[in-house]
């Protein structure tokens, strides 16, 4: 696929315009609503913790307000500072406990102690074991609190009152332990042990976590763990990363996020306990529900993207396939084939292009038919138009008798005008000849020079650096007189001082030069038509006053040059330039680069002529037309002021053609 063509980029740039807001979008989406469906079940779930610690703290709470109603009654009271020993004393501790047993659910066993009295009694469920003159079982928890407190999860015993009943089952409980006093002094008079079901704390635990995925801790100040949903960590201390900066933290509640986890945290600080409620939610489980989505956007979009993707190549092929065709056209037309068949019926921008485009074949085969014949005779025509059709021979002789009768009368120097002007007249008369060699142009320009030095009272002069070596080039006739007249026609103007008027010729090696490659001549480069270097001065090529004048197609300079050779290898192709260099007005700015641009695309117009005269786009025109296409005429301003004009002429291997 053709990486620069219409189709490709298309292509690529309704993909990036459809695929990267898509992709952009998931993306967005994916992170967006992983934060806010995190965030938000973070949220649910503290808040979850939350209504659970309340509910165990509530528990507690409960169960410590219940422990406190023997303060109550009297008759506990009485019975616990006296040290007796009767029946009716047991009946009221046995309603005591019973009482107590089922204020709360969840309460497995009651142990009470009289301290005074040594006696001990526990009740399970609804029957009592009694102890007589034992010691207080429950002593390393009560001794130094003033008030109750929770002892961690542990297994269930008889607190020490002998064998354990058969009907017995020992289980982990949370117990609750209080020193009973003789308020308001501090006489200790005994303890009272509340053993509660662990089932009680994880009926309320159960309702906050998925036991699949998720994790429950309750734990004690010390990192004992009170309740887990893995049973085997009850009852043993948790050395987890994040116990450490849980427990430690000063928060009431709160979160922690490590080990691709979230710990949310809720601590229950009351007197008689210190216990921290965590729920561990992996962050697999958390956002699963988000990745879910997100798979779901992905697999709509995926979907979307392919239809995108198939509408865009359908829609880009159905545009450019015509325009493919056209170009297939073109290279058949580019190839030769006129007569290439352009289709394309389509109603749309590149339907109407095609048939403009078949129209306009049509019109060009049409014209190029007609031009074609147009051209081959309008250049003939030209260069018959450039030649006048007046009989040379009467003209020359009707000159050569005025001239004859000017010398009779003493006037040399009209015969020496009107013999400049019969060789204008020869020159420009015969047909027979339509290139010469570069020496009869010189010619030429030297006779047209001597009447213009009549005309203008010897106010210019003119100067020759004629290469010897280029004097034989065949060159088309008109070629540099039109551009000397150009001078006297916008270039000359007295008020600037005496004129100037240089042409210069030299005979390069080609190779790859280009025009302007060369500079201009350099005063002295050059020789004379008979080797004798650069003239100055009047037009040399004026005839003596009294002898009669050489003829143009006699001039010996028109032998064939020497060969040009580059180091001994193969002859190079030469390059012919011609200079013209004036110092009159100069051409301004504007119309130069107007100029320049006309001769540039072969205008004939945009040249600097006169009715009747012939341009120097005209002279372009010829030199392209006689010689390589290459051939170039360019226009330059000089300092101070005046103007050059050089002709660069590539000639063949034989540089007399």
């Amino acid at each position: 696929m053709n990486k620069s063509s219409i189709r490709t980029r298309l292509i690529l740039l309704m993909l990036i315009a459809t695929v990267i807001p898509i992709v952009i979008s998931m993306i967005v989406t994916y992170f967006y609503t992983t934060r806010s469906v995190g965030t938000k079940l973070i949220q649910e779930n503290a808040n979850l913790i939350y209504q659970g610690k309340t509910n165990v703290q509530a528990y507690m709470d409960t169960l410590n307000r219940n422990s406190l109603s023997l303060y109550n009654d009297p008759g506990v009271l009485l019975m616990l500072r006296r040290n007796v020993h009767d029946y009716t004393n047991e009946a009221q501790t046995y309603t005591l406990l019973q009482n107590l047993t089922h204020s709360v659910d969840g309460i497995y066993q009651i142990y009470f102690y009289m301290a005074k009295a040594r006696r001990s009694t526990l009740l399970i469920g609804d029957i009592p074991k009694r102890g007589y003159d034992t010691d207080n079982f429950s002593e390393p928890f009560t001794t130094g609190n003033p008030s109750s407190v929770v002892e961690p999860t542990h297994m269930s015993s008889i607190y020490g009152l002998g064998q354990s009943p058969p009907y017995y089952d020992p289980r982990p409980v949370i117990t609750l332990h209080r020193a009973i006093y003789n308020v308001p002094t501090t006489e200790w008079l005994g303890t009272l042990s509340i053993d509660i079901k662990l089932e009680a704390i994880q009926d309320i635990a159960d309702q906050l976590f998925n036991k699949q995925h998720e994790r429950l801790y309750l734990l004690d100040q010390s990192g004992m763990v009170v309740y887990s949903g893995d049973s085997t960590l009850v009852g043993k201390p948790l050395s987890d990363d994040w116990t450490g900066p849980v427990l430690e933290s000063k928060e009431t509640r709160g979160q922690l996020e490590m080990n691709k986890s979230v710990y949310l945290y809720e601590k229950m600080d009351t007197p008689y306990m210190k216990w921290t409620l965590v729920k561990e939610i992996p962050h697999s489980y958390l956002y699963e529900g988000a990745r879910s989505l997100t798979q779901i956007n992905i697999i709509i979009a995926a979907v979307s993207l392919l239809l995108v993707i198939a509408a865009t190549l359908f829609v880009t092929i159905r545009i450019t396939a015509p325009i493919k065709k056209l170009i297939g056209t073109i290279n058949q037309i580019q190839a030769g084939n006129l007569t290439a068949r352009v289709d394309g019926e389509g109603r749309d921008e590149i339907g109407i292009l095609v048939r403009r485009f078949r129209t306009m074949m049509e019109t060009i085969n049409n014209l190029i038919l007609r031009e074609y014949r147009l051209d081959i005779a309008n250049k003939t025509n030209q260069l018959k138009a450039l030649q006048a059709q007046i009989n040379p021979h009467f003209m020359n002789n009707a000159l050569q008798s005025i001239g004859t009768l000017a010398l009779q009368h003493n006037v040399p120097r009209i015969y020496s005008l009107i013999n400049s002007l019969a060789k204008m007249m020869r020159y420009s008369m015969n047909t027979n000849q339509e290139a010469v060699p570069l020496s009869m142009e010189i010619g030429h320009v030297k006779a047209y020079l001597e009447l213009q030095k009549e005309r203008f009272e010897g106010k210019f002069g003119t100067h020759f650096e004629l290469d010897e070596a280029a004097l034989g080039i065949m060159v088309p006739k008109m070629i540099i007189q039109p551009l000397v007249e150009n001078y006297f026609k916008h270039g000359f103007d007295p008020k600037l001082g005496p004129g100037r008027l240089t042409v210069r010729a030299r005979l390069e090696p080609g190779g790859t030069a280009e025009a302007g490659d060369a500079g201009p001549l350099k005063p002295g480069e050059g020789t004379g038509p008979n080797g004798a270097g650069a003239e100055s001065g009047p037009a040399s090529g004026a005839a003596p006053n009294n002898a009669p004048e050489t003829r143009p197609d006699e001039d010996p300079a028109a032998m064939g040059p020497p060969s040009i050779l580059t180091g001994g290898g193969p002859p190079a192709r030469p390059v012919l330039f011609v200079e013209v260099e004036d110092n009159g007005r100069g051409i301004p700015e504007d119309k130069l680069a107007e100029l320049e641009a006309g001769l540039a695309m072969m205008r004939e117009e945009a040249g600097i002529e006169e009715e009747g005269g012939i341009g120097i786009g005209n002279v372009r025109s010829r030199l392209r037309l006689y010689f390589d296409p290459r051939a170039s005429l360019t226009l330059e301003n000089t300092d101070p002021h005046g103007v050059r004009i050089t002709m660069r002429i590539p000639l063949g291997e034989d540089i007399t053609t």
